[in-house]
C-alpha cells in the first residue's frame, strides 16, 4: 500500500510495523509512531485508515475533499479516514499513534459503512481496552504490561479483519428504521450528558420506536452488534474517563458524577470494560508522557 510509505515519509520511521497476513495476502498493516509536531499529507489514499490516540491532549486538524475535523484528542480516541481521498493531518504536540491501514477489499460492504460515518468513530470495546492498557502502562513506565498490551492489540485487528462481515440484507431484516435507533441512541447520550439524569429504562427505549422490548434488544443488536445494556454502560464509562481527566476530582466523586451506584461497583465496572482501574487511569492521564 503506497499510504504506508507516504506516512512513513511524513511522519518518519514507526516504533514498529507488522503487516496483518491472511492465507492469501496482507490485509493490513499495523504500525506505532512517536512524534512532535507532525503533518501528514497523503494524496495516494489507497486504504482506509484507522488512526488511535495512546496519548492525551493533543491538537489534531484533519482536512478532507468535504468535512473537516479540529479536536483536542484523547487517549483511546478513534478516527477513521476514508480510502481514495486526499487528506492533510496536523498533529500539535508531542504524541503516540497507532495506524491501521486497511485495504478496503477486506472489510466488503462494510468498507463503505465504515468510511461513511463521523470522522470520530465508537471503537470497539475490545480495541479500546488494549488502547487504554497500552496507555495506562506507558505512563507508569510498566514495560512488561506494555508488550502485553500491544500483542493483545494486534490480536484484537486480526480478529477485527477476520471476522464474517454481515450481509446487508441480514442486517435489513431487524424490522426497525434506522432513525427509531437513532432516537434510542441520542436518548442514551442525553442522559449520559446530564449527571442528574437515570439511565433510560429498556422499556422507554422501546418506546421510542413503538416496539416491545424484545423486539428492540433483537433489531439494536443486530443493527449495531451490541445491546442497549452495553451501551448505556460504555456511555456512562466514556463519561467516567471524561470526569477522571479532572485531578481534583476523587474517584468516589467521579462513580457518583457518572451515575454508577457505588464506588466499589464503579471500579470493578470500569476494570471490566478498560482493563485498568479509575486510580490508574487518572494518574495516567495526570502524568505528562
Amino acid at each position: 500500500m503506497k499510504i504506508v510509505q507516504q506516512t512513513i515519509a511524513s511522519l518518519g520511521s514507526p516504533m514498529w510495523i507488522e503487516p496483518l497476513e491472511r492465507p492469501y495476502g496482507s490485509a493490513a498493516v499495523i504500525a506505532r509512531w512517536r512524534h512532535i509536531n507532525g503533518r501528514l499529507r497523503i494524496s495516494t489514499a489507497d486504504a482506509i485508515r484507522v488512526c488511535l490516540s495512546l496519548s492525551t491532549g493533543q491538537q489534531v486538524r484533519h482536512a478532507e475533499r468535504d468535512r473537516a475535523l479540529a479536536k483536542r484528542v484523547l487517549a483511546g480516541d478513534v478516527i477513521v479516514l476514508r480510502p481514495g481521498i486526499p487528506t492533510e493531518t496536523t498533529l500539535e504536540g508531542d504524541a503516540e499513534v497507532v495506524q491501521i491501514f486497511i485495504e478496503p477489499e477486506s472489510l466488503g460492504q462494510a468498507a463503505s459503512n465504515t468510511v461513511t460515518e463521523t470522522l470520530v468513530a465508537p471503537t470497539s470495546s475490545a480495541l479500546k481496552r488494549a488502547v487504554i492498557q497500552m496507555f495506562v502502562a506507558a505512563r507508569h513506565d510498566d514495560w512488561r504490561s506494555r508488550r502485553l498490551a500491544e500483542v493483545r492489540l494486534r490480536r484484537v485487528v486480526r480478529d477485527w479483519l477476520a471476522a464474517p462481515v454481515d450481509d446487508e440484507r441480514e442486517r435489513a431484516q431487524g424490522g426497525l428504521p434506522p432513525m427509531a435507533i437513532c432516537r434510542a441512541e441520542q436518548l442514551i447520550a442525553e442522559a449520559m450528558d446530564s449527571p442528574n439524569s437515570a439511565s433510560p429504562t429498556l422499556r422507554e427505549l422501546a418506546a421510542t420506536a413503538r416496539v416491545s422490548a424484545n423486539h428492540f434488544i433483537r433489531s439494536f443488536r443486530r443493527m449495531r452488534g451490541t445491546t442497549p445494556h452495553q451501551l448505556v454502560m460504555t456511555r456512562r464509562c466514556q463519561r467516567a474517563m471524561d470526569l477522571l481527566r479532572q485531578p481534583d476530582l476523587t474517584v468516589a466523586d467521579v462513580s457518583d458524577a457518572a451515575g454508577y451506584s457505588s464506588p466499589a461497583y464503579f471500579i470493578a465496572s470500569f476494570r471490566q470494560q478498560l482493563g485498568v482501574t479509575p486510580g490508574a487511569y487518572q494518574r495516567a492521564v495526570a502524568r505528562k508522557g
